[in-house]
């Protein structure tokens, strides 16, 4: 993994309390979610990328608002997979 040096305006830094470390994971997850809307990372990517899992990262866009109907066939395969595992299992 790469890192880069940024500059963050005083704005931003005073809505964190200037708490860098939550800047850091709020950039990160900003940056992974727009990789995802724009195509270029799948929902399961994006989970492994940020370490909260496949489901973790569909309650990130939940919690945001960011609709879901970009999943692609495969995401789609794998979401029936696990609401039949809930149904059965549940």
């Amino acid at each position: 993994m790469h890192s880069i040096t940024l500059e963050i305006p005083d704005v931003i830094m005073k809505s964190y309390g200037q708490n860098i470390g939550a800047v850091r994971d709020e950039m990160k997850r900003g940056l992974i979610v727009l990789e995802y809307l724009n195509g270029h990372l799948s929902i399961g990517e994006c989970g492994e990328i940020l370490k909260i899992g496949y489901r973790g990262f569909l309650e990130l866009l939940w919690d945001r608002g960011i609709p879901i109907d970009t999943l692609n066939e495969n995401e789609l395969d794998l979401q029936i997979s696990q609401l039949r595992n809930v149904t059965t299992n549940g």
